[in-house]
């Protein structure tokens, strides 16, 4: 198949997020397909980053969009029903390049990655072409968790006011031959809503080479969070642990340490450091970072879609203690690998069960390790993805 991936940004460094999932998506599809990438660059350093795809025969092209630009759209979005975060990524150039794409060359599949690309797709791009759009996410649902936390009145108001707009902009799934989302819940909150798409499941997953599990010393002390801290569910994770969890962890285990591991945290992250909570900011191996620990903790508040740092951690057999919101999003087999705390006086009590009990790493963690390996990585992800791809273009032949 010829492939065409439209995505807001350049798909590496591959340590998180959306980045993470189109980079594996696009190796993995390489290998039996010609894939191409078309997305947006702000830098210089950014360009450089596109050189890492030649080593898969992956071209990539790139559309500048500055930050006046964003910025000059976000305010032109203020007087229409468009959701800001579509807004700042509209840009006449990346249409133009989309098309001049589409018209030189015959693709099989038009690959748009999140609801910030749907504004580029055409209903004059079909014929037998497949278009599928990847939301990941249900960012509506997202918002409704996000409105119930927030408690600044001018952020509350902004996320209303996002939200009503994305509960009506989300219906441009229905113009596409499938929508993907990667949970469960997350397709069936879309379908509770009336949104009338074909609706499938494309998992995120993990690089089953990468994290594989190894037997090094751990500090039994040790606690820690991962994930990318600008995102404000994990912002708000940490907050909410170092506020009203760890304490009551410490007063049974003082010598517990709190190691949160992730990049760009803000300055009201940075200031919580001390000699019990490490700020690590950027880890290029956060596999020996999860290793090296006890336990690991998802305590989320708000969010949507599947979390890989539970996916991560269960894959390495450290163990987990989440809050119930931050595993509504995994299948339900995976449930009796992770710990599930419905109070911070739960979540306390289960992370010190952990320290107390080594044998839980060893023994339930051990089982939870082979479930990942053969259920949940990249390449397993991405051929049942692919095997639809090819289905679905056979019926439009």
């Amino acid at each position: 198949m010829k492939i065409l991936i439209l995505t807001p940004r350049i798909p590496y460094p591959p340590y998180r997020g959306d980045k993470l999932k189109i980079f594996n998506i696009a190796r993995q599809l390489s290998n039996h397909n010609s894939v191409e990438i078309l997305t947006f660059y702000r830098s210089k350093k950014d360009l450089e980053d596109t050189i890492h795809f030649s080593d898969y025969n992956i071209k990539v092209t790139t559309i500048k969009l500055t930050l006046i630009e964003s910025l000059f759209r976000i305010c032109l979005t203020f007087f229409s029903k468009r959701p800001f975060q579509v807004a700042w990524f509209r840009s006449v150039k990346m249409m133009g390049m989309l098309n001049k794409l589409i018209n030189e060359n015959n693709y099989d599949v038009v690959y748009y990655h999140l609801i910030r690309s749907a504004q580029y797709f055409k209903p004059e791009f079909s014929g037998i072409t497949i278009n599928v759009i990847d939301f990941t996410d249900a960012v509506s649902l997202y918002l409704d968790r996000f409105v119930k936390i927030e408690q600044n009145p001018l952020k509350k108001l902004f996320i209303k006011m996002e939200r009503a707009r994305i509960y009506e902009y989300e219906k441009v799934g229905e113009n596409f031959h499938t929508l993907f989302i990667c949970s469960e819940v997350d397709k069936e909150f879309l379908l509770k809503r009336g949104i009338k798409a074909n609706i499938k499941i494309l998992s995120n997953a993990i690089d089953s080479d990468y994290f594989k599990p190894e037997e090094i010393s751990y500090d039994n002390n040790r606690i820690i969070f991962t994930g990318n801290m600008p995102y404000f569910a994990n912002y708000d994770a940490v907050i909410y642990f170092t506020g009203e969890i760890f304490p009551l962890i410490k007063k049974i285990i003082p010598e517990a340490r709190f190691f949160v591991v992730g990049q760009k945290p803000p300055s009201n992250i940075r200031k919580l450091a001390s000699d019990d909570i490490v700020i690590t900011g950027f880890v290029k191996d956060i596999r020996i970072e999860y290793l090296k620990s006890s336990v690991n903790v998802a305590p989320m508040r708000f969010g949507a879609g599947t979390l890989n740092k539970v996916l991560e951690s269960i894959a390495l057999g450290v163990p987990v203690v989440a809050t119930k919101m931050a595993v509504l999003g995994l299948p339900k087999e995976l449930s009796k690998y992770v710990f599930v705390a419905e109070s911070s006086e739960d979540f306390a009590k289960k992370v010190i069960e952990i320290i107390k009990n080594p044998n839980i790493r060893f023994e339930l963690m051990e089982e939870g390790k082979n479930y990942i390996k053969n259920n949940f990585s990249w390449e397993k992800i991405v051929k049942d993805f692919e095997n639809y791809l090819k289905k679905e273009l056979t019926k439009k032949i």
